[in-house]
């Protein structure tokens, strides 16, 4: 059975049920004040108006009705009125609370003969129930467009099937530890994170990637918590649980990117502050200038509440945050983990996308295609090369394996970004990388050795040199074609247009080679980390904000100069990766939705605040009285508002729906 993965502080689990009580407490008060205030218009404007209930019984008994739908169900916006001014501050419930009072205050002055014209008997609990029924829509909303968010931490199974003394035993997920291994049958949730000891199947990974296609899973290959076996059996052998898995860590982060504050929200923020007590200046002044137009106080006091109500800022509040929220939840759906809400502001406005090679527009699963070298140097290479993770790496450990060529255990070892690893091996050193490495380690190329890298970055491929005791002992050629979906991507991204650049370590032929397969005129080929962060640097001062894309283990520095930083998914521990972005599913497509999304959510976002801002431009001077032959009642300002707030929430909702 399912259950929610704990996330820490900002634990999914508490935040929805908060937000459900929130909800709940909007229904209660709304199912108090929607059948009092039902009450009170069938009291005002039926029965007393037919002679039904005199005048004094229908004063009292309103008034009384009004008593209870001001104090219980209103609670709420005085209350947060009342915080406001401790604050020293004004906000939304200011307006509502000063609106409806004024509309209680009067009708109670009415009754006691204190003043003339006619009370409003109807209009402040009209107000609060439709700025209510607002609110609770809005909350129901709110709740369903971060829905994605949470339904990832409810795929993990509460229990899980362990192998232990022979047998199987059935523990809750809190009980299960790294190193355990997990038994899952076909049609079953993986509990966990791991590595495939046993049996293989497809899994749907949807969930986590977006990707629709099942994968073949097997010994050897890694498997999430939260995506789901077809058939088959798996035995896994647990590497990180609860808290620690990959969807846990999605979840947390995502969560964590809806609540982050766009610098178009601050401004926002700040608008809306001096704007209400803008509108408590114009109500006042309403009031002044109504009674020394000689109008009956009633009348004055009608439009002041009304003035108050209807500018209500609750649409401009809402603008941003609602549109980021929707928008983090959808990426999440298509596989893409927002770990920065600002980055889809900023995507928005990039002018250049920088990709790495290797891991990002190739395969990221290099293998030596040509090999100059002995068995003996090719042992020492593959030995050397054993501890690292790098591609490169596992590619030449791969080929010493095909020709059953064994590698031994270092004694030392050393790896040197953007140039290669340096260990000691049976005592002798050994480096195996670029010709960097070989100008570090002192040693020269031979003529030979320098016409076979010319040769091999002529085929396209990236040459790499074996160093044994301070001599070139052998020259392997690494290829790794461009991904699938790499031109595609490319042209579209240009179709956008974005000026496009290569960022890479390996050498100019080979890079020159993947950038005229794929249509990009611009290659920075032989860099260190710290040069493609320079590079980066460049061009922003050249053409305008930069977007990088890598695969965050040579990139981190060039992720972190770029705008935004955009790393390919690994399965890696992505709370410590490089990169306001991460694509989750490894995919490069995703970039193209990505940068679709960022482009609809902003729109989104300044549509809301331009309807926000007309609406209140619209009906405040109706409101004030400055259209002849139309006024606005209370109640119905207090309608309008309410539907500007919902129009503007279901706007942001529709990012969930539309196409990316």
């Amino acid at each position: 059975m399912p259950c929610d993965v704990k996330v820490g502080p900002s634990d999914l689990d508490v935040d929805r049920r908060a937000a459900e009580a929130d909800l709940r407490d909007l229904r209660d008060r709304l199912l108090t004040s929607a059948p009092l205030t039902a009450a009170i218009m069938i009291i005002v404007w039926f029965l007393q108006p037919r002679g039904l209930l005199p005048l004094n019984v229908t004063l009292w008994l309103g008034l009384a009705l009004a008593t209870v739908v001001q104090f219980y169900p209103g609670w709420r916006f005085i209350k947060g009125a009342v915080r406001a001014f401790r604050n020293s501050t004004a906000n939304m419930d200011t307006l509502v609370a000063l609106g409806t009072l004024t509309a209680y205050a009067y009708s109670l002055l009415y009754a006691l003969h204190l003043v003339g014209g006619e009370p409003f008997l109807d209009s402040g609990p009209a107000v609060i129930t439709l700025i209510l029924l607002g609110r609770w829509l809005e909350a129901k909303v709110r709740l369903r467009a971060s829905s994605g968010v949470r339904e990832l931490a409810k795929l993990v199974p509460s229990r899980a099937r362990v192998i232990a003394d022979g047998g199987e035993v059935i523990m809750g997920i809190g009980e299960v530890k790294p190193g355990h291994r997990v038994m899952v049958k076909a049609g079953e949730g993986i509990p966990v994170d791991g590595i495939v000891d046993e049996g293989s199947g497809y899994v749907d990974e949807s969930a986590m990637t977006g990707e629709p296609a099942p994968r073949l899973r097997k010994p050897g290959d890694v498997v999430l918590a939260g995506t789901r076996l077809l058939n088959g059996y798996l035995v896994i052998r647990a590497t990180r649980v609860g808290e620690f898995s990959l969807i846990a860590q999605v979840a947390r982060l995502a969560k964590e990117a809806q609540a982050a504050r766009l610098p178009i929200q601050s401004m926002v923020d700040k608008v809306s502050a001096y704007f209400t007590w803008v509108i408590i200046g114009v109500a006042v002044a309403t009031l002044a200038a109504w009674l020394s137009l000689k109008a009956p106080l009633y009348v004055a006091v009608l439009h002041m509440a009304s003035v108050l109500v209807v500018a209500c800022p609750c649409a401009l509040g809402l603008a941003t945050p609602m549109s980021i929220m929707v928008g983090v939840d959808r990426a999440t759906q298509e596989g893409v983990l927002v770990r920065n809400g600002e980055a889809l502001e900023k995507l928005s406005k990039i002018r250049v996308m920088a990709f790495d090679k290797t891991g990002t527009l190739t395969e990221g699963n290099p293998r030596v295609v040509k090999a100059f070298i002995n068995d003996d140097a090719l042992a020492l290479a593959a030995s050397a090369e054993y501890p690292s993770n790098h591609p490169i790496a596992r590619a030449v450990v791969q080929y010493a394996e095909s020709l059953k060529v064994k590698a031994t255990k270092v004694e030392e070892f050393n790896q040197l970004e953007g140039m290669g690893v340096v260990a000691v091996v049976n005592g002798r050193n050994v480096g195996v990388g670029n010709a960097k490495l070989v100008e570090g380690m002192e040693a020269k190329l031979s003529p030979r050795e320098e016409q076979l890298a010319r040769d091999i970055e002529a085929e396209g491929y990236t040459p790499i040199f074996v160093v044994i005791d301070g001599e070139v002992k052998g020259v392997l050629a690494i290829g790794d074609p461009p991904r699938a979906e790499a031109a595609e991507v490319v042209n579209e991204v240009r179709r956008l247009g974005l000026h496009i650049s290569l960022l890479t370590g390996d050498s100019e032929g080979s890079a020159l080679g993947v950038a005229k397969a794929l249509g990009i005129g611009e290659v920075h080929a032989n860099l260190m980390p710290d040069d493609k962060a320079r590079v980066v640097r460049e061009l922003k001062a050249k053409y305008g904000a930069v977007a990088m894309v890598g695969d965050g283990i040579n990139d981190a520095v060039a992720l972190n100069e770029a705008d935004v930083g955009v790393a390919m998914g690994t399965g890696s521990d992505i709370a410590k990766e490089a990169g306001d972005v991460i694509l989750v599913s490894g995919r490069l497509r995703s970039i193209l939705t990505l940068l679709r999304l960022s482009k609809l959510v902003v729109n989104n976002i300044k549509f809301n605040i331009a309807y926000a801002f007309a609406y209140n431009l619209i009906l405040v001077p109706v409101a004030v009285g400055l259209i002849p032959g139309l006024t606005l009642r209370p109640e119905l300002a207090g309608l309008a508002m309410a539907l500007s707030s919902l129009t503007v929430t279901m706007n942001a909702y529709s990012i969930k729906l539309r196409r990316v």
